[in-house]
This record gives C-alpha cells, sequence and structure tokens, in this order.
C-alpha cells in the first residue's frame, strides 16, 4: 500500500512547473550555467545531479562530525575548506539539474519533488556544518540558528501552496545568494581559524551594547534579523492573495481558505519550536547534541516534503504527525529525565530515518510506475508508430 491515492497521483501528473524569481546573481550565472549543462553526457539523469549535490553536503556533514560531534571546538583547516567546495559543489549542481532535465526533454513532476525533497533534507546538513564552524556548540544560539533559516525556507513551501508562487528572498538576495554566503563563513573559519567566532564582538566593533557578546552569537541574532523580515514577507503575501484567481485545476482539492492557510502556519511553528526546545538546552553528554540535531533534521525534512507533495498533487496537507509525536517524547525525556537521554535519543532517530527513507522510497516508487519513467536513469522513449522502410 502507498502513501499517495490515485487522485493525488492523477493531480500530480498533470502539476505544472512554474519558475520563480530570479536575482541578480541568478543571472550573472546563467551563461556559465547553460555551458556547463552543454558538456554534461546526454544520458546523466537530473535526479542522479542533484543527488550527487546532496552527497557532497553529507559527506562535508560526517566529516564535521567526525572532528566536531558537538558544534564546539576546532578541526583541522582542511575540513572548512571541504565544507566550502561542498557547499559551492551542490549550488551548481542543484541550478543544473533542471536545465539538464529540459535539455534530454525528461522534465517531471518527480523531478521537481526530488529536487525540492533533497533541499529539504539539505536545510539541516547546511545548518551542521555551519554551526561547526561558527564554532557555536550546543544551546540558545545554536537553536535559533536552526530555527531562523528552517522557517524561512519552509514559509516558501508554504506560500507556494496557498499560493502556487514560489519565491525565495527578494530580487537582491536569494537562495544562491544564501548558499554563497554560507560557503563564505567556511572560507573565513579556513583562513582565520574558528577561534574567531569565538572572540567578543567589541574587538571589531568597539560598541557599548555589544558588550559581552560573541562573534558568532551576533551573526545568529543578525541572520534571526534578516529571516524575519523575509519571513513577514511570505506571510503579507499568502494573506493578501486571492485564492478565487486560481482556476480550479491549480486549486484541486487543497485546503485554500485563509483560516486553512493559519492552522497551517501554527503546525509549521509548534513542529519549528518544538526542534529549538530539543537543541535549546547545553548537552553534556558527548554526541547528544548532534543526535538531537539529527532527528529535528529529519522531521523538518519530512515536514516540508509533506507540504510540497501536497502542492504538486493538489491535495490536503497531510503533516507527519506520527514524526512530530516522537520528536516531541524526545523533548520531553531530554527535561524529564525518564531515561537516559543518549540511547533514547538514538532508538528516536533511528525510527526516523526508517520512516523518512520509507516513504521516500514508496513514494518516488509510486510516481515512477504511474508516470512510466526512471528515477535515476533517463528512459528511453520508443514511437508508438511503425518504423518506415526505404
Amino acid at each position: 500500500m502507498g502513501y499517495l491515492s490515485t487522485r493525488a497521483l492523477d493531480g500530480l501528473k498533470a502539476y505544472q512547473y512554474k519558475a520563480g524569481g530570479y536575482t541578480m546573481l541568478d543571472r550573472l550565472h546563467a551563461p556559465f550555467l547553460n555551458w556547463a549543462t552543454s558538456k554534461l553526457p546526454l544520458w546523466l539523469a537530473p535526479n542522479l545531479i542533484t543527488l550527487t549535490g546532496t552527497l557532497a553536503l553529507i559527506a562535508s556533514y560526517l566529516l564535521s562530525a567526525y572532528y566536531i560531534p558537538d558544534f564546539a571546538g576546532d578541526a583541522p583547516r582542511w575540513v572548512y575548506l571541504f565544507a566550502a567546495a561542498a557547499v559551492v559543489f551542490y549550488t551548481l549542481l542543484d541550478c543544473l539539474d533542471g536545465k539538464q532535465a529540459r535539455r534530454t526533454n525528461s522534465s517531471s513532476p518527480l523531478g521537481q519533488l526530488f529536487d525540492h525533497g533533497c533541499d529539504a533534507l539539505s536545510v539541516n546538513l547546511l545548518l551542521a556544518t555551519i554551526g561547526c564552524s561558527l564554532s557555536i556548540g550546543c544551546g540558545w544560539a545554536h537553536a535559533l540558528g536552526n530555527l531562523g533559516v528552517m522557517f524561512i525556507w519552509i514559509l516558501a513551501q508554504w506560500e507556494e501552496y496557498h499560493t502556487s508562487h514560489m519565491l525565495y528572498g527578494n530580487e537582491y538576495y536569494g537562495v544562491l545568494e544564501c548558499n554563497y554566503t554560507l560557503a563564505l563563513v567556511h572560507v573565513v573559519t579556513f583562513l582565520l581559524g574558528p577561534c574567531f567566532w569565538r572572540e567578543p564582538v567589541m574587538h571589531y566593533l568597539p560598541i557599548k551594547q555589544l558588550h559581552g557578546w560573541k562573534v558568532n552569537e551576533a551573526t545568529i541574532v543578525l541572520m534571526i534579523g534578516l529571516g524575519l523580515y523575509q519571513a513577514t514577507c511570505n506571510i503579507v503575501r499568502v494573506y493578501l492573495f486571492d485564492t478565487a484567481t486560481l482556476d480550479a485545476k491549480e486549486r484541486g482539492n487543497k485546503q485554500l481558505a485563509k483560516g486553512s492557510a493559519a492552522a497551517h502556519f501554527v503546525y509549521i511553528c509548534a513542529v519549528l519550536a518544538i526542534g529549538a526546545l530539543w537543541l535549546w538546552q547545553p548537552c553534556t553528554e558527548l554526541y547528544l547534541c548532534r543526535l538531537q540535531n539529527v532527528g529535528f533534521g529529519l522531521v523538518y525534512a519530512l515536514l516540508a516534503s509533506h507540504l510540497i507533495m501536497a502542492h504538486m498533487c493538489k491535495e490536503p496537507f497531510q503533516p507527519p504527525n506520527w514524526a512530530v509525536a516522537l520528536m516531541t517524547v524526545g523533548v520531553l525525556n531530554k527535561y524529564l529525565h525518564v531515561v537516559d537521554p543518549l540511547p533514547f535519543t538514538l532508538l528516536i532517530d533511528a525510527l526516523l530515518l526508517f520512516g523518512y527513507l520509507h516513504w521516500v522510497v514508496v513514494v518516488i516508487n509510486q510516481i515512477c510506475e504511474h508516470l512510466d519513467i526512471n528515477c535515476l536513469t533517463i528512459k528511453p522513449k520508443y514511437s508508438d508508430e511503425p518504423e518506415k522502410t526505404k
């Protein structure tokens, strides 16, 4: 039994991609990206490009986790340089997959779902490696840093569900700029060392109000401020949007009333708040903070993927309540100390990982079967017309 109904699969089959806004940096990259795409082999599937970029982030994540398990301390300088290279590599491949799909005439709804699903997982991978470069440790700064970026990214998916328009950031600062900023942070750490981020802000900005603040803490607060501005833009656009302007095909069976938008927004905020509570309190046991971060990232990826799928299928949003419940149990145990939190969190992570992978594999198989396509290879298209003889 699959996760998607026949109605959902039919809705997905009728889905049409709508390009979002572009920034100046996007336009500057276009000639290079078009040239790079022209050099790719025609047999290379777009989803394989997406997966390769995500695997680079996973490699960087595992490397930083080995040297800095709890997001504080120093790693060999080359680890930070590798993290910067992985971000740039992932970003460029994320730009190439769609162009390769159009070039090989293999565009499909699965391609966008696979791309955004990998992005949802990559948000946590990117934030975890940035936490290591900033040497942020476990505590309020780590929690708020995750919360700020995750909130912005998933609100863009929420806006697309309710307006059918996808917009990350604005015309000046979007996904490309954000990822390059992350890479720049890694480069700074490579050049100056993680100790730079742990220094008092007043060493560089002699402002009395900043007394007692570290550079990494001030960076997190600045990031939160910028994120709140972008989130406000998402909320205002959804509130002002008239869903009556959507045609019946675009509306489908989605929940588009203002009350539904508010309910979805509250649910998203609640999940992120629970995850932030999991990360808020400093950990004394080695690896516990990392395990909590993994669990939060898996729940977030599932939540975002369900929202993306609901939009593409034109179906009601059905969040992964089981995963949120598991995370909530982990948070309660952390504060109540019913059982040892380290093995208990490891168990929760294992269950979340199994549930996440099961959902991903089953959904991909359902879509491939319904659309008669392959996921990681380009399926040859045969003509129904008999071959003409000379």
